[in-house]
């Protein structure tokens, strides 16, 4: 029997994930492969669909830990904005203004600290995105490929005519 694969084990156990440390080998190789190779039969164009997929597979479950540490953080910084805001006080003994204690909140170490990583994470996680739609557009590049083979090649039809909408001879 194989061993269980829970939800959580995909999303880790940690709030932050180390997103740096992500092993993107497999994927890039999958992204060179399909650059650098042209599917020549059937059974050619069939692999690389499924290497497409393999890649955007690997990708979906990091995405889904991008996410996780993207909403944390975003959390995080309305916290520390908010902490920072709360506790500030006029240095010179003064009245301490709204407008005082929202710029301590938009200007503290802090709050600059968890903004950095929350760019960090932002940047990662678009880089992940494009990276996944451009595996699931070779998916489906390949997809057509090997259909177009089948019906001309191997002389197979699925049922379906294809015949050009009238007006596009």
């Amino acid at each position: 029997m194989s061993q269980q694969v829970r939800l959580g084990d995909l999303l880790g156990s940690s709030n932050i994930e180390k997103f740096r440390d992500f092993d993107m080998t497999e994927v890039q190789n999958v992204l060179i492969q399909l650059r650098e190779t042209d599917a020549i039969d059937l059974a050619h164009a069939e692999f690389l669909q499924q290497q497409a997929l393999r890649g955007a597979d690997i990708l979906a479950e990091y995405l889904a830990k991008m996410v996780k540490t993207v909403a944390h953080l975003e959390a995080e910084l309305n916290k520390t904005r908010n902490k920072v805001s709360l506790e500030y006080v006029a240095p010179d003994g003064s009245r301490t203004t709204v407008d005082m204690k929202k710029w301590a909140g938009e200007c503290s170490p802090e709050v600059v600290k968890v903004q950095e990583q929350l760019a960090d994470a932002k940047g990662g996680k678009v880089a992940l995105e494009r990276k996944y739609e451009i595996l699931v557009k070779a998916h489906h590049h390949f997809k057509d490929i090997a259909a177009g083979l089948r019906r001309t090649i191997l002389g197979y039809s699925s049922g379906t005519t294809n015949t050009v909408p009238e007006g596009y001879e």
